[in-house]
């Protein structure tokens, strides 16, 4: 059976009629179910969605208004006939491959905008939620439609019954239709839920088809059909949490605790922190715990206004007017001393909650606006902290998540894109449902956590499919930076010092040079096409040694002309124009040969027409820049250490601007330069550095590491750098 072929008629496919002795026959028969069964769904689903759209219309939900329905249902013909049209062509590659569309994939790398991103994400959502629904028929099909065309397999591209090719096709038919994203994300979500029923049917009527034709028979399911997928499973990762936390912290996690425990106090006495301050002199009284709690929920329902970023007194720590405030609170509930005191394990709690937030809050990595919003859980995490000091102690404590979550969504979060400030409405209803809800229990962080990650999840393979197409581009910048390199060196080791005619020179360092980094681009280096090419810039030389000697003009080597010929047409050099720049470097050694000096010969090369060189698209350029050599760079010998021990996944803090400081990732490390790529949180190429520059970036204060792996280890790890800096101090 030959690859790419229908099967003979003479296979033994069919024992029970004539009429499927042919396979076009049962391709025709398979393309009929296709059409009768998934063209109606498509209909049914731009039915739903033009419902949907009115609907919203009517009730005043009006996010894509009126506009989009017509917009729809203008466009609902050419949208089916399109998909139509798709299909068929998809069951004529497989009659004939060499028929095949080579766009369906739609897998161009190209800089695409934020709504192209999540149009694509949603398509890839499609295509992946129907396989795994219908993964045992699916199955079948391709091993049958594989063995009935006569390949070994067929990709999900090349199969128009596989979700992956339906998915595409439905991104291609609305492609050049005027619908807003929305609504084409609308169309997606109706149409999974249209073909969850449709291809059940096809892929069982297909499948018995095919047996019936005796295509594989005896063939068996492998794969298994699964459920979509929810965003997140929250169950398990919880049961995990608690379990751990049922068990003793680390020593490493204890040694930490107690460690920031003592700065605490020599810190508190060197500030002479004693609650209120106000120099009493009646009977020491001690603030049950109870208490505290009954005043911090009192705060929690009336946050104190100058616990605001905007409106704090810049001379106290946070942790002093906190203090302060829970001695107001005191007096309110009837506490009439005034030489008042906390227990020592909620003294403990206030002031290591208030330092974190201080911490939090003081930091450029957050805008105004984000640090207001984290500021309004300070008290919340004050109560946990009171009742709970395992938040201190273990990674999974639901409070800390939470935290953590919450950090990740701010941090270089600017509301500057519609989905940036989608996320950050999220984390403000989160916000606002912590301090309304919570009530001393803390399942609340659990599940405020767990559908902020899982929203965020949606937002992340959006980011993760841009941080991929940098890295892609990155990779190919990298690589043609290395072959113009590795070319230009080549060239000069053969030219050595010689003193070449103009169009040799033309020659070498236009049609040759670009011929040679094409090829190493595409066949790789030491590749045929390649020791081709350099044999004949090889034997362009040894002619020029001759014809430099004047040896005459009969006994001059022959240049290679089907060489020179490979090498002039990369640059678009054919034909009669490729005769004459050949004729015209044979007329230069002739000229030489008669003794000509290489300087004397003014003859020139045809224009050169160089095709564009295979590199991955343009992204844009990186708000930073390192320009300098690393011969000259000021660095700090540790500070280079730590840079080289970064690993893809690391995050370091990179000063884009004076006042603004934003996370950036190592997405891609090069196997070539060793340059590190970064991008931000939304997956956007920031930075291209090296180990050396980035050491020297941070010696100039512009770049930083993180201490801890998230947000909340990081702000604990510089709240005892703080409080030991006041203890040298002090």
């Amino acid at each position: 059976m030959c690859s790419g072929t229908l099967m003979s008629s003479d296979s033994p496919i069919d024992p029970i009629g004539q009429r499927w002795q042919d396979p076009t026959l049962l391709l025709d028969a398979l393309q009929k179910i296709a059409l009768e069964k998934l063209k109606p769904a498509l209909d049914a689903t731009l039915g739903r969605v033009d419902d949907y759209l009115f609907q919203r219309s009517e009730s005043g939900q009006d996010d894509f208004g009126l506009n989009a329905l017509r917009d729809l249902r203008r466009a609902r013909s050419q949208i089916g006939q399109r998909f139509e049209q798709g299909l068929i062509a998809g069951f004529r590659a497989l009659r004939d491959p060499r028929s095949a569309a080579s766009d369906i994939a739609g897998n161009r790398l190209a800089l695409i905008s934020e709504d192209a991103l999540e149009e694509q994400l949603a398509n890839e959502q499609l295509a992946d939620s129907l396989t795994r629904m219908h993964a045992p028929g699916l199955e079948l099909l391709g091993k049958r439609l594989a063995y009935l065309t006569g390949r070994e397999s067929l990709d999900g591209l090349d199969n128009p019954l596989n979700p992956v090719y339906i998915a595409s096709l439905l991104r291609r038919s609305l492609e050049g239709v005027e619908l807003d994203a929305g609504v084409r994300i609308v169309v997606f979500k109706f149409f999974e839920r249209e073909l969850a029923t449709a291809l059940s049917q096809s892929y069982e009527r297909s499948n018995t088809l095919l047996v019936s034709a005796g295509v594989l028979p005896q063939l068996r399911a492998t794969a298994r059909a699964e459920a979509p997928k929810p965003p997140a499973h929250v169950e398990q990762g919880d049961d995990g949490a608690a379990q751990t936390m049922s068990q003793p912290p680390s020593p490493a996690d204890q040694a930490v605790f107690a460690n920031l425990l003592g700065l605490l106090q020599g810190w508190r006495s060197s500030q002479g922190a004693i609650l209120g301050n106000q120099g009493g002199t009646g009977p020491a009284q001690t603030l049950s715990s109870n208490e505290l709690m009954s005043i911090l929920s009192l705060m929690q329902r009336d946050m104190p206004t100058q616990f605001e970023p905007t409106k704090r007194d810049s001379r106290q720590s946070l942790a002093e007017q906190l203090r302060s405030e829970v001695l107001g609170g005191a007096r309110k509930l009837g506490v009439k001393s005034d030489n008042l005191h906390l227990d020592g394990l909620d003294e403990d709690a206030v002031d290591l909650v208030a330092l974190l937030f201080d911490v939090l809050l003081d930091g450029p990595q957050y805008d105004a606006d984000i640090r207001r919003k984290i500021g309004r859980m300070l008290v919340p995490y004050v109560k946990v902290a009171v009742q709970d000091r395992r938040m201190f102690l273990f990674k999974e404590h639901p409070a800390r998540k939470l935290l953590n979550t919450v950090a990740e969504a701010c941090e270089g979060n600017h509301g500057e894109a519609p989905q940036e400030r989608e996320l950050l409405g999220h984390v403000d209803s989160t916000i606002d449902r912590l301090v309304s809800e919570f009530n001393e229990d803390v399942a609340i962080f659990e599940t405020l956590e767990q559908e902020l990650r899982s929203y965020m999840a949606q937002h992340r393979k959006r980011f993760e499919l841009a941080e991929k197409r940098a890295a892609e581009a990155q990779r190919g910048r990298e690589r043609l930076e290395h072959a113009r390199s590795a070319t230009n060196a080549l060239l000069a080791q053969h030219r050595g010092e010689r003193e070449l005619p103009a169009v040799m020179n033309e020659f070498l360092s236009g049609y040759a040079s670009h011929h040679l980094i094409q090829v190493m681009l595409r066949d790789g280096h030491g590749s045929p096409r390649y020791e081709e090419a350099v044999q004949a810039v090889d034997d362009l030389l040894l002619a020029f040694d001759h014809a430099e000697l004047r040896t005459p003009a009969a006994e001059i080597p022959a240049l290679p002309r089907k060489g020179f010929e490979a090498i002039l047409s990369s640059s678009g050099c054919l034909g009669g124009a490729a005769d004459a720049a050949i004729d015209s470097l044979q007329d230069a050694l002739v000229r030489m040969a008669g003794g000509e000096r290489a300087a004397d010969n003014t003859t020139h090369l045809p224009e050169q027409q160089v095709a564009p060189e295979p590199v991955a698209s343009t992204e844009p350029e990186p708000l930073l820049e390192v320009v300098a050599g690393t011969d000259r760079l000021d660095f700090d010998p540790s500070g280079l250490e730590r840079m080289r021990k970064l690993q893809v996944g690391s995050w370091i803090q990179l000063a884009t601007s004076a006042d603004r400081i934003e996370p950036a990732k190592v997405s891609w490390v090069s196997p070539i330069s060793g340059r590190l790529l970064l991008v931000n949180r939304r997956g956007i190429r920031v930075l291209v550095a090296s180990a050396e520059e980035l050491a020297a970036m941070a010696k100039l204060g512009k770049v930083s590491l993180r201490d801890g792996e998230t947000p909340f280890e990081d702000a604990m790890y510089q709240v005892a750098g703080r409080l030991q800096q006041a203890a040298n101090q002090g």
